[in-house]
């Protein structure tokens, strides 16, 4: 028989989706429980631009504007909309010879001038097509591949309605565990919806496009912290 005044305490490590151990509260116990949905990306972000080098400025910056205005006439034509086209880097650089002595003055042989656009893809099955086309343009970097959702809700409702079922069940075999019915739900927290987004960070430098590109699957998670009341023995 529990001596009267002492609170009952339960340290349980869970299982399964539970990413938390159950921690007593002053009226019951508080269980955490993630949520999961796979969904498949329909939407792909990617940097593409052009680069060039050479000793005079005037001649790089002529370089690099051609070679990006066909870049963007190919995007374009390939039915990327306008509206989904951003500059995201701009820059000119000198470049130095190596110099042989610290006392050697600093001598520039050459600039380099970059411009990058952030794409937007709205059609992922296109999207190979249309990076290579940009490079066969005269793009010649392409960088931070990334897919996505555009609109996410219905998947974070699954994950979300998975978490909160979880999270009762967890609660009801704690409370059985400890021979004392489980009471009503005292709360519900839920943590920001998360997107884990496969990125690729690889550079290409190139006379052709990175070739096919798989969307693979991305999973939405939704974690909750649910309170709930324990009753009496």
């Amino acid at each position: 028989m529990r001596a009267p005044g002492r609170a009952l305490v339960l340290t349980v490590l869970l299982g399964g989706c539970v990413t938390a151990p159950a921690a007593p509260t002053p009226e019951g116990i508080s269980v955490r429980a993630t949520g999961r949905a796979a969904v498949q990306p329909d939407t792909v972000f990617v940097n593409v631009g052009v680069e060039a080098r050479d000793p005079a400025l005037a001649a790089a910056t002529a370089d690099a504007t051609r070679r990006m205005t066909a870049a963007l006439a190919r995007l374009k034509a390939l039915g990327v909309a306008e509206t989904d086209i951003v500059t995201v880097g701009y820059s000119v650089d000198p470049v130095a010879a190596p110099r042989r002595t610290e006392e050697e003055p600093t001598r520039i042989v050459a600039y380099r001038v970059s411009n990058v656009v952030r794409v937007r893809i709205r059609d992922v099955a296109a999207a190979g097509q249309i990076v290579d086309g940009a490079v066969e343009a005269g793009a010649n970097t392409v960088s931070a591949l990334q897919f996505t959702v555009s609109d996410p809700a219905r998947a974070e409702r699954q994950a979300r309605a998975q978490a909160v079922a979880l999270a009762a069940a967890k609660a009801r075999e704690l409370a059985a565990a400890a021979g004392v019915p489980l009471g009503e739900v005292l709360s519900i927290e839920e943590d920001a919806p998360q997107y884990p987004v496969p990125v690729s960070r690889a550079r290409v430098m190139s006379a052709t496009g990175p070739g096919p590109i798989e969307a693979g699957e991305l999973e939405i998670t939704v974690s909750v912290q649910a309170r709930y009341r324990l009753g009496a023995r």
